[in-house]
């Protein structure tokens, strides 16, 4: 199936900015907001570009509807593949592993090293790929009614777009076996346990309260905020030593901040800071 066109991507994932917020919508409720390449390119790029516009304090990433929140890549539509040189098999040593790695893997990537904050407002089931993007966020608020769904092993797949990298760091490795193994439905109370979901709330609230966090999240200093999670990702993958040279080094920069400048007056003058992320 070739591609739809672009222009269809601006109603299939929806963004809006407000007042330094930026929400973004998976809008494809008759395919259970399952994400075709093009709206997969697009969150890219959305959080690639968030990542250094100062007009972007915080994200919201949730899907349309009351049921689904994302179930993963649809693989109904695909591009249009570039045309072979004669002789060429149908199949090419190392597209597999390139199409991940420009796939679903840049998207995760581009979650993790976009230096605001991204909640997952998951409002209804979180399957295969969309299940990874509530791993990839900072902070996952769920309704009572969402699921959280690793649908891989039973579909005779292997966990992809990041998902084994993310799944232990935040259960543990032993429960991440179970989840992977067994690909058993996860209830939004279970998954609050587990440590994959913030907060549980009901599905008629979750819009209000996760306007509140985002809202808070926005007022406060972003460059910190930033390499706050900077520092944690890299707490996971490199030893001490590392991630207190990195903590020097942010302080320091944190120390020329214009925000850390107005929190030093603001000490001064005893009121509470403003801050404007820069």
């Amino acid at each position: 199936m070739t591609s739809t066109p672009t222009q269809d991507v601006e109603n299939e994932l929806l963004a809006s900015l407000v007042n330094g917020v930026l929400t973004l919508t998976i809008n494809r409720v008759e395919m259970s907001n399952a994400i075709p390449y093009y709206v997969r390119d697009r969150l890219i790029e959305h959080f690639t570009n968030a990542h250094s516009d100062l007009n972007v304090r915080a994200i919201v990433l949730t899907g349309a509807g009351d049921r689904h929140f994302c179930t993963g890549a649809d693989l109904r539509v695909r591009p249009t593949p570039p045309t072979l040189p004669e002789g060429a098999p149908d199949f090419i040593v190392g597209s597999a592993v390139e199409m991940m790695r420009t796939g679903f893997q840049r998207l995760m990537e581009s979650m993790q090293d976009c230096q605001k904050p991204i909640i997952a407002a998951m409002n209804g089931t979180a399957a295969g790929g969309g299940a990874m993007l509530a791993l990839a966020a900072d902070l996952v608020v769920a309704s009572d009614t969402a699921r959280f769904v690793d649908v891989f092993a039973s579909r005779g797949l292997l966990p992809d777009g990041g998902f084994a990298y993310l799944l232990p760091q935040i259960v543990g490795m032993h429960r991440a076996k179970e989840i992977v193994m067994l690909g058993e439905t996860i209830s939004a109370h279970e998954a609050l346990e587990l440590g994959i979901i913030n907060r549980v709330v009901p599905g008629d609230e979750l819009d209000t309260y996760v306007k509140d966090m985002a809202d808070r999240l926005a007022s406060k200093p972003t460059k910190v905020l930033g390499w706050a999670k900077q520092l944690l990702h890299s707490s996971v993958e490199n030893g001490r030593s590392v991630v207190l040279e990195q903590e020097g080094l942010f302080v320091e920069l944190n120390i020329a901040t214009a925000d850390s400048q107005e929190r030093t007056a603001a000490m001064r003058e005893k009121r509470d800071p403003t801050f404007r992320g820069f």
